[in-house]
């Protein structure tokens, strides 16, 4: 990969969690290289039919509707770019980190606390029951849930940051036009489909006060650095790629919204424009780097509500807003 493109998908946006707090350390050429044969080929041809087929508008054939599905078999296979050699990992970490979750929630006789712990489980362990988080949103769809966090979340977040930033902005790259209102929200999903491939988190501490559930976890993150990786093994679209990087920095110092954008539209076109498109987590196990302090609404009727804070904690687009609101409630590592 380019110096070039390492700075472009690097700099410029290090306000956003979501955006760069995933970012893994430096890794080995033959770590940084794999990837599964399966994903590399279906990644290139769907960039390519969306890239060309579909140029007018990526976003028409976007699947809102996709679930990944979740891991059910606790291993890994690679192909290594310089051998050729397909290895296969077992996910030791994985298993173990499953299931202690499980023996944990065994543990649970509170209702309300295995309740709010659906929520987690619809974002980190089976998305294919991401309805739950839509019930406890107040919305009907995966497209109304991201389109709604963007506008009443994201776009506030930005502008407190970035006071330059506009919902409005837009980029036109080859002849297509990439709206940031319509681009934002499909990158928060794709960017939450990777956290279901977590299998798992590790559930520290839970507290309950009234109708309010406070729970105290560490999960895995998505390395964003993989968004590069599945990009270059897209070698019929290096065009693509290339001209994109050198768009970027042309506004990279002087349009934030722009840059933001083409740096989406970057990580979209590296798993296709996929609606159920992800790339790899943290660590080549379970590695569960980021810690969480959530507060989860459940009513004595088991209905479960979280609001756009915590939301946005869990989908680890910005952790430090709920954790510090949270924090107080005094959650340790404590066996109940």
């Amino acid at each position: 990969m380019k110096i070039e493109t390492k700075r472009f998908l690097a700099g410029s946006v290090v306000l956003l969690s979501l955006v760069v707090a995933g970012c893994s350390q430096s890794k080995s050429t033959s770590e940084a290289a794999k990837e599964t044969t399966e994903a590399t080929s279906e990644v290139t041809t769907q960039v390519a039919s969306n890239t060309k087929t579909d140029a007018k508008n990526p976003a028409a054939s976007f699947d809102w509707n996709a679930k990944v599905a979740p891991m059910t078999k606790y291993e890994q296979t690679y192909v290594e770019s310089n051998s050729g050699k397909t290895v296969t990992m077992n996910l030791e970490g994985v298993k173990k980190a499953v299931e202690a979750l499980n023996e944990k929630k065994k543990s649970i006789t509170d209702k309300k606390v295995l309740e709010a712990l659906k929520l987690l489980d619809a974002v980190f362990v089976n998305q294919e029951n991401f309805d739950v988080l839509l019930k406890a949103t107040g919305t009907s769809t995966q497209e109304e849930f991201f389109t709604r966090i963007w506008n009443d979340y994201m776009v506030n977040f930005l502008k407190e940051a970035r006071p330059t930033f506009t919902n409005d902005g837009e980029v036109e790259y080859q002849g297509v036009k990439y709206p940031i209102k319509v681009y934002g929200p499909i990158y928060l999903k794709v960017n939450t489909n990777a956290l279901g491939r977590a299998a798992a988190y590790t559930l520290e501490d839970y507290k309950v006060e009234g109708d309010t559930v406070y729970l105290k976890l560490k999960a895995p993150r998505v390395d964003l650095y993989q968004y590069e990786v599945q990009a270059s093994y897209q070698t019929n679209n290096k065009a693509f790629f290339d001209g994109m990087v050198e768009e970027a920095q042309k506004v990279g110092q002087t349009d934030f919204t722009k840059a933001l954008l083409y740096k989406f539209i970057y990580r979209l076109a590296a798993v296709g424009f996929r609606g159920d498109g992800y790339v790899n987590l943290e660590g080549m196990d379970y590695y569960d780097r980021n810690q969480h302090i959530l507060a989860i609404k459940v009513d004595d009727n088991g209905n479960a509500t979280i609001d756009d804070t915590n939301l946005a904690n869990l989908l680890q687009i910005d952790m430090k807003s709920a954790n510090e609101a949270n924090k107080k409630q005094s959650l340790n590592k404590v066996n109940h």
